[in-house]
């Protein structure tokens, strides 16, 4: 450049913007991707319906056609609820659609014969559940390696896998309890009670996730209490009304299943054949009620007594009533709602639209179902008991091809056999700050503390057992024939206990902690590529099939049963 010549500064074409990322959300990344790959490469094998696809998948195709018999109990599949065949239908439309412009770029061919098209969405599930379940765990241990070993976790998690990669409720049901709990646990109660409602709607058996949603809630409720200044002590009313409202929720709850159980093709009212569960729900509305006038009645007369000055209720009083209000509108009310939405598609057609806005068809349906599954007792080669799940006893064969290939709902052996100690150990944590010792007079005395890291803990054990444990009622009282699949909202909870473990193995100060925490989940990804073959109907050699199978074991030991 001359001498004398002033240089002219010149902005650069575009500026890039800083990006700073961490390394744990690069393996998050990397994660994802894993699970978005396992779940969609091969989605499409194999091409026909297998085991309960026979059921679901069908009747979407008849929703999407739009034919009034879908909706129809016999000979249809409406012993669910219909959210996830809905999602199938949808599915099935936007596959057509795509097909229609760009054929190149859909998988399969059309929507509604395609088996990617139905598939699609439960997979998209089982992706989002394993995100859901990151950022689960990283909220309740307040930790990126928990979150991210319980999202790698979930990712080889053979029975997870195989419900991702089929047509049925299961993984939508993963997917948005996952979703109502993480939600939940972060105070944001609109959306969890969104995905309560939708997980309802997929299957009844989402009913228990109002096992975390009581046990956060009574949490919450206890921690604010503590946190509220003492002055003044909670007038008898105080506690009358909230008490009230919550066994006004009990007594409703009973008398709903009462009322669904009895025969569905007559038109009872709500006092004709009652049952045990009809006598203990109105038993229950009757004290609520008597508690929640006596609640008013007192309301009203400290109104009266403070000549409408000053305030009524204490700030533990309010924190009460705040707490069964968000039960009625956030987890009963919005949770309803969207259940009901689902059956909008039905309401199109004319013939459904019998009682209040169709309410009497859409209650129809549904005391169909609940019977249904009440009584089906009918034996089946791959149901299982409760009690073996834990162990996984009993897999399910789904698929056999032509070319030997297979697919069985096959739960990776060490995650579910870890998974054991592993609650075990969290149980021990969760009360490491507890005592108990029992009295000479026979009375149990307890004492400690309980922080809130610990309170998380127990929550996951509690949340285990009560998703888990009503299972053992249903069997002993006869009604549906169980599978391994039932059991995996209680198995992400147990994920949830294997990944704080990690995560506490990782923190050790020696190194045996890191190598152990890491060989482990390396482990668990080399289980999860082992059994991949039978998990996905890849056709392997016939010496690699042998060893999936117990008996090739004394053969290769040289002992000879015959």
């Amino acid at each position: 450049m001359p001498d004398g010549v002033e240089a002219k500064a010149q902005a650069a074409p575009f500026a890039l913007p800083e990006i700073n990322i961490s390394a744990y959300q690069v393996l998050l990344s990397g994660v994802l991707i894993a699970a978005f790959l396992t779940r969609f490469v091969r989605l499409g094998t194999p091409g026909e319906f297998y085991f309960d696809e026979t059921y679901f998948p069908r009747t979407a195709q008849e929703i999407y056609r739009g034919d009034p018999a879908a909706w129809q109990f016999y000979g249809h599949e409406n012993t669910h609820p219909p959210l996830s065949k809905e999602f199938m239908a949808g599915s099935m439309a936007i596959f057509e659609f795509a097909d229609n412009i760009a054929p190149p770029l859909v998988p399969g061919q059309g929507g509604v014969e395609n088996a990617y098209a139905w598939r699609f969405f439960g997979a998209l599930a089982g992706v989002g559940s394993v995100l859901f379940m990151y950022l689960l765990a990283r909220k309740l241990f307040d930790s990126e390696i928990a979150g991210l070993a319980a999202a790698f976790i979930l990712t080889c998690e053979g029975v997870v896998f195989a419900q991702s990669r089929i047509a049925t409720p299961d993984t939508f049901v993963l997917f948005f309890m996952l979703g109502c709990v993480y939600f939940l646990v972060t105070d944001r109660f609109l959306f969890s009670g969104v995905f309560f409602g939708a997980a309802l709607a997929c299957k009844y058996v989402a009913s228990l996730t109002a096992v975390p949603i009581v046990l956060y809630l009574v949490w919450k409720l206890i921690t604010r209490l503590r946190e509220q200044p003492r002055e003044e002590r909670m007038k008898w009313f105080e506690i009358a009304l909230p008490a009230g409202i919550a066994l006004l929720y009990m007594g409703l709850a009973f008398v709903l299943v009462g009322f669904l159980g009895r025969t569905p093709d007559t038109k009872p009212g709500l006092f004709d054949g009652l049952g045990a569960a009809d006598y203990a729900g109105w038993l229950l509305v009757s004290m609520a009620g008597g508690s929640i006038v006596a609640g008013v009645a007192g309301l009203v007369k400290q109104r009266m007594q403070a000549g409408g000055t000053g305030t009524l209720l204490t700030p533990q009083g309010k924190t009460c009533l705040e707490i069964v209000l968000v039960v009625a509108v956030f987890f009963i009310i919005v949770p309803g709602s969207v259940f009901l939405s689902t059956y909008i598609p039905m309401l199109w057609h004319a013939e459904y639209r019998g009682g209040f806005l169709g309410i009497g068809s859409i209650i129809h349906l549904n005391r169909q179902a609940y019977d249904f599954h009440s009584n089906l007792d009918q034996p089946h080669p791959y149901s299982s008991t409760w009690d073996v799940w834990p162990i996984m006893g009993r897999p399910i064969f789904f698929y056999l091809g032509s070319d030997e290939s297979k697919i069985y709902s096959l739960g990776n052996p060490l995650i579910f056999w870890a998974s054991l100690p592993a609650l075990a150990f969290v149980l021990w944590q969760a009360l490491r700050y507890v005592g108990a010792r029992v009295e000479a007079s026979r009375i149990l005395l307890l004492w400690g503390r309980l922080p809130t890291r610990q309170a998380a803990l127990l929550f996951v054990i509690l949340s285990y057992l009560g998703l888990w444990l009503p299972w053992a009622i249903q069997q002993e009282t006869g009604g549906r024939v169980l599978f391994i699949y039932h059991y995996l909202p209680a198995l992400s909870f147990a994920i949830l206990a294997l990944s704080y473990t990690v995560d506490w193995l990782w923190r050790r100060e020696e190194q045996w902690g890191k190598y152990l925490a890491g060989g482990y989940l390396l482990a668990v990804a080399v289980t999860f590529a082992y059994f991949y073959p039978h998990l996905s109907a890849l056709e392997v050699p016939r010496w690699l099939e042998r060893t999936y199978y117990w008996d090739w074991l004394p053969n290769w030991l040289g002992f000879n049963w015959h």
